[in-house]
């Protein structure tokens, strides 16, 4: 997606890296694997046409059990999938030219059998992109997403299904305010601010209340910050701020309580992502991960007690889909395909399945489409 252009590229090749550079013995750093997928009714059958996460009757399967959802035509790529409130839906962002490329339009995909995603939101030239996780709110009754629709840069949006896009912000510099999700009350939405490397420079620095000034500065298109706004648009409150810290934070998804929020964190300029969480307030930051690899594309489960994410620890060539809980520990690994990076994960509203976008051979060279796999019991 054109926002995560500045996130999954230069992630991806990280991780191509850290592939090519793992010795011999990589599988036997490999992290545990996940439960075995649920077999039977009461342990979690593949669901009916209609059902949380359902795929369609004979849909194409992988060896590690998960199944396909969605595969765009021609060049398109199908990407960030996020459930409805009620996990019978997916909002997805669905790219024109290739992984992140081109313009993007919102779609949603009703989980029936052989069902076709419906456009909700297109405009030529123009990229509407949403982040997987809590970007589909059932107290707001809308769908938040970024879009450049009005603009030059990318700025946060809302969305009543069937309705017309409303704005939230509103700046005048170069940044982009992109990746929002709903606070579960629908009255807050977080994002981050993030910098065009080629326009970062050109920014004097400044000290100022306005995210779009504050974080200007030699070396901002490294140290994203977090803001929160309100819904119906007003002053965003900083949450994590990227340049007095020299961090670089994104992805941001609020946890399913409320009180805190989940993102990926590296050092200004550094190779490697971890988790992190922050209260809502912006108090009370906490590493989540702390094992070697990246971990990025966070989000919750519904019981808010664990996340799942995308991973090359354990010395992967490319990313996979893992959980961990919310407080930290062994991650466990939920997809197991290494020929293809699985990422941008979200946790169906019962618990029961976690979709995702998978690109055969690394998203910098394939189109992805969307799967779905038990989730593990742990």
């Amino acid at each position: 997606m054109r926002n995560r252009m500045l996130v999954v590229p230069a992630a991806v090749a990280a991780l191509l890296l850290t592939g090519c550079g793992s010795g011999s013995d990589a599988d036997d750093d490999r992290p545990p694997a996940a439960a075995p997928k649920p077999t039977g009714k009461a342990s979690g059958a593949a669901p009916t046409a209609g059902a949380s996460g359902g795929a369609a009757a004979g849909a194409q399967r992988r060896t590690d059990g998960a199944e396909l959802v969605y595969r765009a035509d021609g060049n398109h790529s199908a990407q960030n999938p996020a459930f409805s409130p009620d996990g019978g839906s997916l909002l997805l962002t669905e790219f024109a030219d290739g992984y992140d490329k081109g313009s993007a339009a919102l779609e949603t995909l009703a989980l029936t059998g052989g069902a076709k995603p419906a456009t909700a939101l297109s405009d030529p030239d123009k990229a509407d992109v949403n982040l997987p996780g809590s970007s589909w709110s059932a107290t707001a009754g809308a769908f938040a997403f970024a879009s450049d629709r009005e603009s030059g840069h990318d700025e946060v949006w809302l969305m009543k299904p069937g309705g017309a896009p409303e704005r939230v912000t509103q700046h005048e510099d170069d940044s982009a305010y992109d990746e929002p999700t709903f606070s579960p009350d629908g009255q807050w939405i977080v994002f981050q601010q993030s910098w065009d490397p080629a326009k970062a420079a050109a920014q004097g620095a400044s000290a100022s209340a306005d995210p779009a000034q504050d974080d200007a500065g030699d070396d901002t298109s490294e140290q994203d910050s977090l803001w929160k706004v309100p819904r119906g648009g007003g002053a965003p409150v900083k949450l994590v701020d990227g340049k007095a810290t020299k961090t670089d934070n994104r992805q941001p998804n609020w946890s399913p309580k409320g009180d805190r929020i989940v993102f990926q964190r590296r050092a200004a300029n550094g190779d490697s992502w971890a988790l992190w969480t922050v209260n809502a307030d912006g108090s009370g930051l906490r590493q989540v991960t702390d094992v070697p690899g990246d971990h990025t594309d966070p989000s919750w489960s519904p019981d808010g007690r664990r996340l799942v994410f995308s991973s090359t620890t354990g010395n992967l060539p490319t990313a996979q889909v893992f959980v961990v809980s919310a407080d930290g520990g062994a991650p466990v690994r939920v997809t197991d395909d290494d020929g293809s990076y699985d990422g941008a994960p979200s946790w169906s509203p019962d618990g029961r399945w976690i979709v995702f976008e998978s690109s055969a051979g690394g998203a910098e060279d394939h189109p992805a489409a969307l799967w779905r796999i038990a989730a593990p019991a742990l």
